[in-house]
């Protein structure tokens, strides 16, 4: 870290002021939250894009050429990351003083350069470089406070690629001795040896900090799914009087991190052999699992559930009496389900239906498993009855930045 003394002998330009407003845009999603950037700033959009452009293409070729323990650790550390990416940090500042290099003295600014606007870039990520030998340090970037309230402005001295700790004067030129510059982009090395390589640069970056809407953000803790299923039962076991034809399920679920439990209703379609009468299994049940696959854009998870059936037996025909008859049982059933989720979760934008704070996402599940059918009384059937379906899937979540 820097003393704001030794940033001022290097620096190009300072400015004194208080932050208006700050925003970390990511590249991926300009046209979603930004979509007037380009038209505004044309050649700060160019020169971000062209800058990560070159940065990644430089990055994929040096893990194509290093050993394979840099690129499972590449790897590992990029997929454990929430917040990554290419940054553009866009600042907007009220100055009060200009820094003058030659005189070394702070002066007015000139009508019209009362408002800065300041662009810095930034990678949040893992980087991989091959300066003596294979390297892999981790690049963060740092977070100041959403501006401060008009009753009690915070000045610091902001520079084109970082920022000071408060400073409430600058007539005591001896203060910059003692406070620190942040720049915008943090590097800490990664020893490849250690097991829980660690930061100690917490001081800039675990500061409390309220981000705007267009920070990555990720998946809290609240969770609700519902779902609806569709596919082709089977039956294992005592069912001379009965074929399967079609096999119906929905609910919705509550996920609590990796677990989740809630309700559903699956209905089954039998054919009854008696000249194309049908016989329906309707069963309600909670059910209860835990999600043991958990990707970017997969999910799959067991589940069992618990509940009550009621099977309806169509008359003989010729038989003098009409109705239909019902018996219930003690239903349970187990499985296994793999879903496929859309857009990617983790470390991206979850688009909202409600309010900010709260995601959606869609997509496409296949489901396994099996329950139990028992008809004694009206009926000769007796097994387990396994079934494999596709359906659809939504979830809404809580998100957290």
């Amino acid at each position: 870290m820097q003393t704001v003394a030794e940033k001022l002998e290097t620096a190009p330009v300072a400015y004194y002021g208080k932050l208006i407003q700050r925003e970390y845009l990511q590249r991926e999603y300009f046209e979603v939250y930004n979509p007037e950037f380009e038209k505004n700033f044309p050649d700060v959009y160019q020169s971000f894009m062209g800058w990560s452009d070159y940065k990644l293409k430089r990055q994929n070729e040096l893990l194509m050429q290093a050993p394979e323990k840099y690129q499972q650790m590449f790897e590992q550390r990029y997929s454990a990351m929430n917040v990554k990416g290419f940054f553009l940090i866009h600042d907007e500042i009220r100055v009060d003083k200009i820094y003058d290099k030659e005189t070394k003295t702070w002066v007015t600014p000139k009508p019209g350069e009362e408002k800065k606007e300041l662009f810095s870039f930034a990678y949040v990520g893992p980087d991989i470089s091959q300066d003596t030998s294979w390297k892999i340090s981790q690049r963060m970037m740092s977070r100041l406070n959403e501006p401060e309230e008009k009753l009690m402005p915070v000045r610091r001295i902001f520079f084109m690629d970082g920022y000071s700790e408060e400073c409430y004067s600058l007539v005591d030129t001896s203060i910059f001795e003692r406070i620190q510059y942040f720049p915008h982009r943090l590097k800490y090395d990664v020893d490849l040896n250690a097991e829980n390589a660690r930061t100690s640069m917490t001081a800039n970056i675990d500061k409390p900090s309220s981000m705007p809407q267009k920070l990555v953000k990720s998946e809290g803790r609240g969770r609700f799914n519902a779902y609806a299923d569709f596919g082709r039962p089977f039956l294992a076991g005592d069912f001379p009087d009965f074929d399967p034809v079609f096999y119906l399920d929905f609910g919705f679920n509550l996920y609590n991190r990796n677990w989740f439990a809630g309700l559903g209703v699956s209905i089954r379609k039998l054919d009854a052999k008696c000249d194309s009468c049908g016989t329906g299994d309707f069963g309600a049940h909670v059910e209860f699992g835990y999600l043991w696959l958990k990707t970017d854009y997969i999910e799959s998870g067991v589940w069992g559930n618990l509940g009550f059936s009621a099977i309806e037996i169509p008359p003989e025909r010729g038989s003098q009496d009409s109705e239909y008859q019902h018996e219930r049982y003690f239903r349970y059933g187990f499985g296994i389900f793999v879903e496929a989720l859309f857009p990617k979760l983790i470390g991206k934008p979850v688009d909202s239906f409600f309010e900010r704070g709260i995601g959606n996402r869609f997509g496409v599940r296949l489901k396994l498993g099996m329950q139990n059918i028992n008809i004694s009384d009206i009926g000769h059937a007796k097994g387990l009855s396994p079934f494999v379906s596709f359906g659809i899937t939504w979830h809404c979540m809580g998100l957290r930045y």
